[in-house]
């Protein structure tokens, strides 16, 4: 063969070779092309995945708040306008209408949203679509709710205005309570004063979970000579303070109390001018006045503070009006503010001694279901009532008396807000 011919043969079979390469080629990149399509398109439905979930929860939202003025139809056609407005790009172009349900007995608005994304380069591997959905639940008005307002009324809150500006917040939360109640007793409020001791009313004094064996010794001189007088405390002297229990009882809230070291030892008053406790209620008047009637009077023990916080969100002794924590849709909180140190309780002025006490008593109530915020005011053990409080987020500090009503206006509508379930 010559030359010539071999070399025409040689470049003939090199072009068909090449021409098989190109088609191999070309199917073996079907797939690949196919995959990385794919990881577009996923993008594009995660996208969509997460501007539904937002249009869904606003919805849910915004339902719960037209619930109690629009029918089961308006409310179902107005939830899935809502949802369509806040989608846009393919997302809005998929969606059609949500199933929603609406439970006016346990009022609750259910809201479940699907979304079939159209692919592009994925559907050279066999996927048209991409199944998008997203669910939520809210409830309209406000659960149940029991708070326990435990405020630091010793002497120290006289100075800078920090009285004042207590009554002032507290009397703005009670107001925003109010004005989120949709029925009677839905929210109710107790308000206990604490000082060294904390004070009830002398209406109690027969109460099987008060002792009488407080004892107290004055003396006096006369001529060089001293004289000293003990007496202990009887039902007709008793102007209605409260001592600390024994420990370790101090820091818990038994419901049954019994035996002598559960019960509370009924003490002469160290400041005769505490106001007392107001126990739940939803008579906003009569949790006005308890505001209106606190006093800045002597030293600090924060621990009966949060003793008898908790002791007013729990059911039995010493007060019968909490109900059970295992109620449905019942939440109870408690808000424990101080402006200073622990400086002197029934055993001890030794501060140290006294802030474990305190802590073990925020322990009691945060195991036993109690949400606690804590609130400084310009002085006081920042770590203690740091972890004092429920979370990190539930712990405030104010630097002027004038900062407690927007503190106070958060909590308030943290806690009376419609809040979404998963």
């Amino acid at each position: 063969m010559k030359v010539g011919s071999m070399m025409r043969r040689l470049r003939r079979l090199c072009s068909e070779e090449r021409g098989n390469v190109m088609v191999m080629f070309s199917f073996a990149m079907v797939p690949v092309i196919g995959l990385t399509g794919a990881t577009i398109d996923y993008s594009r439905a995660s996208e969509a995945r997460q501007m539904l979930n937002a249009a869904v929860d606003s919805a849910a939202l915004m339902a719960a708040r037209d619930a109690t003025k629009l029918g089961d139809g308006e409310l179902r056609d107005r939830t899935n306008k809502w949802i369509a407005s806040n989608l846009s790009g393919g997302a809005a172009k998929s969606f059609t209408s949500a199933t929603i349900g609406i439970d006016r007995t346990a009022r609750t608005i259910s809201i479940a949203a699907n979304l079939s994304i159209d692919t592009s380069l994925a559907r050279l591997i066999g996927h048209d679509r991409v199944q998008v959905s997203s669910s939520s639940q809210s409830t309209w008005g406000t659960n149940t709710i029991e708070l326990a307002l435990a405020l630091d009324n010793t002497g120290s809150m006289s100075s800078s205005g920090k009285m004042d500006a207590l009554k002032a917040a507290s009397l703005d939360l009670i107001k925003i309570m109010k004005d989120a109640t949709l029925t009677t007793d839905q929210i109710r409020i107790s308000v206990v004063p604490f000082a060294t001791q904390i004070k009830v009313s002398t209406t109690l004094k027969d109460e099987p979970w008060l002792r009488y064996d407080q004892s107290k010794t004055t003396c006096t001189t006369s001529k060089g000579k001293q004289t000293c007088n003990t007496v202990t405390i009887t039902k007709s002297s008793w102007a209605g303070c409260i001592s600390d229990r024994d420990q370790p009882n101090d820091v818990k809230d038994n419901e049954s109390v019994s035996a002598y070291a559960t019960l509370y030892p009924a003490d002469f008053c160290a400041q005769s001018t505490l106001a007392p406790i107001t126990p739940l209620t939803s008579d906003w008047t009569a949790l006005t006045n308890a505001i209106n009637a606190m006093t800045p009077v002597g030293n600090t023990n924060v621990t009966i503070g949060a003793n008898w916080g908790m002791a007013t969100l729990t059911p039995g002794a010493p007060f019968a009006g909490a109900k059970p924590f295992t109620t449905p849709r019942l939440q109870k909180y408690m808000i424990l503010l101080t402006d200073g140190e622990n400086t002197q309780n029934r055993f001890t002025t030794n501060g140290s001694a006294i802030d474990d006490r305190t802590r073990l008593a925020c322990q009691s109530a945060k195991d036993a279901g109690i949400r606690v915020y804590t609130v400084r005011v310009i002085n006081g053990d920042r770590t203690l009532l740091q972890n004092c409080a429920s979370t990190p987020s539930m712990y405030y500090e104010v630097s002027s008396a004038s900062q407690l009503t927007p503190v106070f206006q958060q909590i308030a509508r943290e806690i009376s807000q419609i809040r979404l379930t998963q």
